[in-house]
């Protein structure tokens, strides 16, 4: 069943191409390694992207979470995830101190794979979308919704705080790999302080967990001829 149905203006061919999105299920598993394979293959920097294993996927495709895929025809062009981590020691809701209750409505987003032939249409956040209206049409038990991206991901950072989540907390994860961890709260707003604005280089790291442990988040990446910025701020006290 389609979930999406648009257009491409972006893409190999000159003309406009219809793409559909629906979810992923077992038989599409070879269709999924494929598209992950070749944008892993073709980055500068490896350490940009956590693949998924075939484990990971085969949980997530077995109702531990949920998997769409975008489709030109029967060509699987994009791929975006989300995890219900549960009990497993990744869930990370441990790295936020969240007792058990809290940890077990804990969903991550995971991987988000678009071809790069068809980037410049918008289909990561097409997909997240469309992602977020099934975990909310589907299940009201998840309260917190977390994920981890690479320092060196902008385009990832970018559509993190496109969707409202907000850096918390920089840790090595993955074998000690450096990443942000973004957070959103499905049910309650953090409003942010606007007049504790800080903005620090993209990649001055040291500085970011500097502020980040005085309480600061990241809430955007701000880019400018200068370069790129995060930008902080101290969340606003509840009355």
């Amino acid at each position: 069943m389609h979930l999406f149905q648009g257009e491409l203006t972006h893409q190999p061919t000159d003309t406009v191409q219809p793409f559909t999105v629906r979810q992923l299920e077992q038989e599409d598993e070879r269709l999924f390694f494929d598209l992950q394979k070749e944008i892993s293959e073709g980055l500068e920097n490896p350490d940009m992207l956590q693949p998924l294993t075939k484990d990971e996927l085969l949980y997530i495709l077995s109702e531990g979470g949920i998997m769409l895929g975008a489709f030109v025809n029967e060509h699987l062009i994009g791929a975006r995830a989300l995890l219900y981590p549960g009990e497993d020691s990744e869930n990370i809701g441990h790295d936020l101190e969240l007792p058990y209750y809290e940890r077990m409505k804990v969903v991550h987003q995971e991987i988000s794979l678009v071809h790069t032939d068809y980037r410049g249409n918008h289909l990561q956040q097409t997909l997240a979308k469309v992602l977020m209206q099934q975990l909310k049409y589907t299940n009201d038990f998840f309260t917190h919704l977390c994920c981890t991206v690479s320092p060196l991901n902008v385009p990832s950072i970018k559509d993190k705080f496109s969707q409202g989540l907000m850096i918390v907390q920089m840790k090595e994860k993955y074998e000690g790999i450096s990443r942000y961890i973004f957070y959103k709260h499905l049910v309650n707003d953090f409003p942010v302080d606007t007049s504790s604005y800080i903005y620090i280089r993209l990649d001055k790291t040291s500085r970011h967990k500097d502020f980040l442990k005085k309480g600061y988040v990241g809430i955007w990446l701000d880019q400018t001829e200068l370069g790129d910025w995060i930008v902080f701020a101290r969340l606003k006290e509840k009355n």
